[in-house]
């Protein structure tokens, strides 16, 4: 039973607006019941009501077809049916003590009891042609049959035709209010989606109604807040620890050079500049989440590539490398340069751990607030140039030496400096790093 429910939490609920929908459909059909119920009864309680309304019903039916008048049968379950026209004389008689011109201008009904049943008898007064006539009707019948027409009629009258447009109103109502309801919760999603891990301090719009979602906003936002600050302690925690092992992998370095040479030293060595390395890329990070462009001013990128070339010329001596730069027009951008100098520096050395062969490294500033870092070797798939700039992310972890990071900082610098960073195909092969920051005031 355990396993079943992930999969069935999974799944979203029927939205507010259907489960409103819904309860108000079973409502108005339980209120139609309801008023079903109580026509029926009340009609059934009442006889000569029922009597009444029958034989004005028929007259209606007659006075809109007078032909029907010699071929209708009544109403269903009904028996010994008699329709005819009456004059003025008739209608005197059946009226008693009335005078004949007062008769004629009212209606009646007489309702007995029979063997089998009930007799209905009555005169109901019609408009046919522009003038006035009168309908003798009686019919006999025994139970509520007969009466279903009139039973129908008044449900159709008193309980279906309200319900449509109350109905209609309540569910106009219910939208409106679902909406309004719904709206600050949509602003919210909105919000949530655009929230970015690297913006810790972005807080959702608290909304001042309706309540319910003003308090779910706030309790959302008291943990963002929570979130920060583990996040903070997490950052803060790896650029101590990162920078209080700087120093014993340094004397760690000095005690390994003074070891005899031999296959062990080696091996040691390069581990332990493997370490520095990451050591180094750690407090990078930890300083580039951290970074605030707050004094960026204008600076010579070409300045700063020529600076990392000659840093990064002896490691790529030792690779039997090239590292070629080249100015193009001004290259002048806004920026904070201590980060941008780690920028180069990092797209440089990805390039020297990830190529192999005798193809130069070429670095490229300018024209304007741009750069980019190209080398000649087998290129990028498509389908990792997604996953390049993730932290920690390695395509092949079996060939590479490194931690995962230096383009996650370069990305991570960029980003705090409003610029983009994209890879390419370079031509004639290789991967091309293209970086764009700001023009300078």
């Amino acid at each position: 039973m355990n396993s079943a429910q992930p999969a069935a939490a999974g799944k979203p609920g029927p939205s507010l607006f259907r489960q409103i929908a819904v309860r108000l459909a079973i409502l108005t059909l339980a209120f139609a019941v309801l008023s079903i119920a109580i026509v029926v009864i009340t009609y059934s309680r009442q006889p000569e009501s029922l009597a009444q309304e029958l034989l004005s019903l028929e007259a209606s039916r007659i006075a809109a077809d007078p032909a029907s008048a010699e071929v209708h049968a009544g109403p269903p379950g009904s028996s010994h049916w008699q329709v005819r026209y009456v004059d003025q004389a008739f209608a005197y008689d059946a009226g008693h003590d009335l005078s004949p011109d007062r008769a004629a201008l009212i209606d009646w009904t007489q309702s007995e009891r029979t063997a089998g049943g009930y007799r209905i008898t009555g005169v109901r007064t019609i408009e046919q042609d522009g003038r006035q006539r009168w309908l003798f009707l009686q019919f006999e019948g025994d139970g509520l049959r007969p009466y279903l027409p009139v039973i129908l009629n008044e449900i159709l009258q008193h309980a279906v035709l309200p319900l449509v447009p109350l109905s209609v109103l309540m569910l106009a109502f219910n939208i409106l209010a679902v909406r309004r309801f719904l709206n600050p919760l949509r602003r919210a999603e909105r919000e949530v989606d655009q929230l970015d891990p690297e913006n810790m301090a972005a807080r959702l719009s608290e909304p001042f109604a309706p309540r319910e979602v003003h308090t779910l906003v706030c309790a959302f936002n008291r943990a963002l807040g929570r979130l920060e600050d583990a996040v903070a302690t997490l950052r803060t925690f790896t650029a101590n620890a990162a920078h209080e092992l700087r120093t014993p992998l340094a004397i760690m370095q000095l005690g390994i050079d003074r070891l005899p040479e031999s296959r062990d030293r080696d091996e040691l060595s390069r581990d332990n500049l493997y370490m520095t390395r990451l050591v180094g890329q750690m407090l990078d990070l930890a300083q580039a989440d951290a970074l605030m462009i707050d004094d960026a001013h204008r600076i010579d990128l070409s300045e700063t590539a020529r600076a990392v070339v000659t840093a990064l010329a002896p490691m790529a001596f030792e690779q039997d490398r090239e590292l070629r730069f080249e100015q193009v027009d001004e290259a002048f951008a806004l920026g904070h340069g201590e980060a941008i100098y780690r920028v180069f520096r990092n797209l440089v050395d990805n390039a020297l751990v990830h190529t192999t062969g005798a193809n130069p490294i070429e670095i490229v500033a300018g024209p304007g607030p741009q750069f980019h870092v190209r080398d000649h070797g087998p290129g990028i798939p498509e389908a990792e140039r997604e996953h390049i700039f993730e932290r920690f992310w390695r395509g092949d972890r079996r060939s590479s030496n490194g931690a995962g990071l230096g383009l996650g900082i370069a990305k991570r610098i960029v980003e705090a400096h409003n610029g983009t960073i994209a890879v390419e195909d370079a031509p004639g092969g290789g991967t091309l790093f293209r970086v764009r920051l700001q023009p300078p005031a």
